[in-house]
């Protein structure tokens, strides 16, 4: 991808190396404000963008908001809520260890933090088998390591729960259902769903059919829930593939003004 494009990944408020919000407000709409800001202070006013799990909902909010600065949009492996979330995060009689079980367990993160503080390795260990294609070797032990690091840091494993709380995922779902649900996104919008996860593409059709009005629809052979780690290369090549179809590429942006710049403050 970055032969190609200038990649910018964002840790996203309260997440890796960026700062827990004083006004403890996670909701995609305020975080798509997030992203405008990050743009406009690198002065880029129109991208491609992608967002994996709550980064799809944070990538919608931004397409729906910001409509005229995302040309082109991809999804992946989380249905927004007021779309679907609700259909697999509330509990259904048939649910069991393999279940989503966890999405209700993380809506109340004062209990979930509870029970996970000092266990974190373990939590993140059974999260990425158990949405997995390829078992305990989806995600190496180093980055396993490096996740567990950034989630006991002070505030972040609360921090990290708060995009779950069901009063956050109630006022996504109002804000989806107002912006999406009377007008859906117009930009070629490309859902993608892990072979492993969110299959066949049918499934994928019943939940984001009414996002968009010009969807493409793909599966990830060979990857569960977590796309990036079990086939990066596969996403990244389906990704060129689907911004590459633009007719009127995005213009080029030189960001070496950025090198050994370890802070936009």
């Amino acid at each position: 991808m970055a032969q190609n494009y200038t990649v910018i990944l964002l840790d996203n408020r309260g997440m890796g190396d960026s700062s827990i919000p004083a006004d403890n407000d996670y909701t995609a709409e305020t975080i798509a404000g997030d992203i405008k800001g990050v743009l406009d202070f690198l002065n880029i006013t129109e991208t491609y963008i992608f967002g994996h799990d709550k980064g799809a909902g944070l990538t919608s909010a931004f397409a729906a908001k910001y409509a005229s600065m995302a040309k082109m949009v991809s999804i992946a492996e989380y249905p927004l809520p007021g779309f679907g979330y609700e259909t697999v995060s509330d509990p259904i009689p048939s649910w069991s260890l393999y279940s989503n079980w966890q999405l209700g367990f993380f809506g109340v993160p004062d209990a979930a933090q509870y029970f996970i503080q000092g266990r974190e390795r373990q939590m993140l260990s059974w999260y990425f088998f158990h949405a997995s294609y390829s078992g305990t070797t989806a995600v190496s032990k180093d980055d396993l390591t490096s996740y567990t690091d950034q989630i006991s840091k002070p505030g972040f494993l609360r921090s990290g729960l708060t995009y779950f709380e069901e009063a956050v995922v109630g006022a996504d779902a109002a804000f989806f259902n107002s912006t999406i649900g009377q007008q859906p996104l117009a930009q070629p919008l490309l859902v993608m769903g892990g072979e492993a996860s969110f299959a066949p593409v049918s499934l994928l059709q019943q939940f984001f059919g009414r996002v968009g009005s010009n969807i493409s629809y793909d599966v990830v052979p060979k990857a569960g829930h977590w796309i990036g780690d079990e086939n990066p290369s596969w996403v990244a090549n389906r990704l060129l593939v689907f911004f590459g179809a633009d007719s009127s590429p995005l213009p080029s942006i030189d960001l070496s003004y950025l090198t050994n710049k370890v802070t936009l403050v």
